[in-house]
This record gives structure tokens, sequence and C-alpha cells, in this order.
């Protein structure tokens, strides 16, 4: 609306101009018939015409640059709007960010707070077993050993290990005798003799007793699990029987199978 007044005012103004300029062309002309020649009047009509043109070119670069200028605004206002769309939507991100951050944080507490019985039970059975590991017998010891590796030595290890980890390794140990203790293995081991050291068949029943011999049943005996490993017991009588049992298991007995009488102890 203020650009068509301007429009209007200046359009009446250019009519104003024009109007007068005639009455001066005719004031001119009336003054020359009057008085003869005016000498000025040519000058002052030139400079008339370069003024009106003067105008005429500024009122064009104004317009000109009037539209520019909208132009551009038009543009900043859409990058403004651009611009605070986007912090809107980071302020949002970070909003959500945070929420969730304090929600995660407060899961992990809880579940801090539902590990640590498990933790503690861990620390005791892991204790049993570190314990323990001792009395087991030699082959049982060897298997047993990739999972006692996993178990930590001390307190100060646990942060290294993660709690699936820790039970994993547990679980596979306890199995592991849980095995051995419901089957029999055969294993081979040097005694030591007056004569020196032999080397002995040990057919283990478990972890309850276990029967050793050597290939002539001369030396022959039985072991029984104890704090400090298995104590041996010498039963050179019973050696033949031994030999017999280990036959049995090796599926090398010259018969079928039978009874067979071996010394047991409760230690």
């Amino acid at each position: 609306m203020k650009n068509a007044v301007f429009k209007i005012k200046f359009c009446n103004m250019k009519t104003l101009i024009i109007s007068s300029s005639f009455l001066l062309v005719a004031l001119l002309g009336a003054l020359q018939q009057m008085h003869g020649e005016v000498p000025q009047a040519p000058h002052f009509f030139k400079e008339w015409i370069a003024t009106e043109r003067l105008i005429s070119r500024e009122s064009s670069n104004w317009e000109i640059e009037k539209v520019a200028l909208q132009e551009l605004i038009s543009l900043l206002e859409e990058e403004k709007q651009v611009i605070q769309e986007k912090l809107d939507f980071v302020e949002k991100e970070n909003s959500s960010g945070e929420a969730e951050r304090i929600q995660l944080a407060d899961q992990n507490e809880d579940l801090k707070a539902s590990i640590l019985p498990v933790t503690q039970t861990l620390e005791i059975l892991e204790s049993k077993i570190k314990q323990l590991t001792p009395r087991f017998p030699p082959p049982l010891q060897d298997d047993l050993q990739s999972f006692l590796n996993r178990i930590p030595k001390d307190k100060k290890q646990t942060t290294g290990s993660s709690v699936s980890q820790r039970m994993q390794a547990l679980v596979g140990a306890l199995a592991t005798i849980d095995k051995f203790n419901s089957s029999i293995a055969l294993d081979e081991k040097l005694l030591d003799t007056d004569s020196g050291a032999i080397k002995v068949s040990v057919l283990y029943f478990g972890l309850g007793i276990a029967y050793f011999s050597d290939e002539t049943g001369s030396k022959a005996g039985y072991l029984l699990p104890s704090k400090s490993g298995w104590d041996e017991f010498d039963k050179p009588e019973s050696g033949t029987p031994i030999l017999e049992a280990i036959a049995y298991f090796n599926r090398t007995a010259q018969k079928q199978a039978t009874f067979v009488n071996l010394p047991f102890k409760i230690n």
C-alpha cells in the first residue's frame, strides 16, 4: 500500500513538474515577445531536462535495489527458519538422549544390584574349587586346567572378567568334576619304592578310591583322597585282582566278566 502511495505521489510530482515546465516555456516565450531575447532560458531548460533525467534514473535504480533487498530479506527469513528448525531438532534429540542416558544408568544400577548375589555365590564356589583342586587326582586336574585358568586368582582380578565368563568357567569345572566322579578312569603314575621309582597303573573309581599295580602285581594297593592329596595304602596281596580289574577296563581280559575282590577302606 505504501509503494502504491509512493508511486501515485511520484506520478503526481512528475505531472506537476511537466506542467510547470510547459508553463515555464510559455512564460519564457511571452517574455521573449515582450522584452526580446532571454539569453539564459535555453541554459535553464537544459538543466531542467538533466535534472528530470537524473530523477528518473535514480527512481529506477531505487526500484531495482528495493526489489533486490526484498528478495534478500525473504531468503534470509527462509534461512533463519531452517536454522531454527535444526536447532529445535538438536535440542529435542539432546533431551531425548539425556532421558535415555538416565534410564540406562538406572537400569545399570538395578542390574548391578541383581548381579550382586550371583557374584557373591561365584566367589564362594570359586574359592572352594581352588581349595579342593590339590586333592583332585592328576587326570582330573588336567581336565580342569582350562576352566581353572579362567577363574580369577584373587578379587583384584575379578574386574577383568565378566560375570558370565566366570559363570561359564565355574559351570564347566563343576560339570567336569561330576563327570569324573561318576565314571572310571585309568591313569599311570610313578611311585617311590626302596629300589627307586616304579611305574604303576591307577584305576580311579570316581573321587572315592583308586587302585594301583605295577605290571607284575608286586607293587599294588589303593589310594584314598585326603586334604594333602591321595594317600597310598600298599596291598601286595591284591595285586592279581587289581590287574584283573584293569584288564577288564582295558577290555584285554582273557575271560568273561566276573566279580573281582578288591580291597576297600573308608578313610
